[in-house]
């Protein structure tokens, strides 16, 4: 769900974990209450992500379907080589 490398039910999830999972969730369009119930969200949280999301052109919402856009792609291709490469730092 994240670039973390897995994760842990104790542990806080950051934000970048968060707006992760919700592209990545996201890729082939979700409505709200599913994306909500996926990313582990409450509805008032889901909203501040999906606005400030929607604004940096990451995600459109069409219909109620809220779907990543090719940007929102590239972070999590971009997010997803870094982590990568930081797995390979001793």
């Amino acid at each position: 769900m994240s670039c973390s490398a897995s994760i842990n039910p104790r542990r806080r999830r950051g934000r970048h974990d968060i707006i992760m999972g919700i592209l990545k969730i996201a890729k082939n369009g979700e409505l709200k209450t599913r994306l909500m119930e996926k990313a582990g969200l409450s509805f008032s949280q889901l909203k501040l992500y999906l606005n400030a999301l929607k604004e940096a052109g990451f995600m459109t919402e069409q219909f109620g379907v809220w779907k990543t856009t090719e940007k929102g792609l590239h972070v999590i291709e971009a997010c997803e080589i870094c982590h990568r490469l930081i797995k390979e730092v001793p």
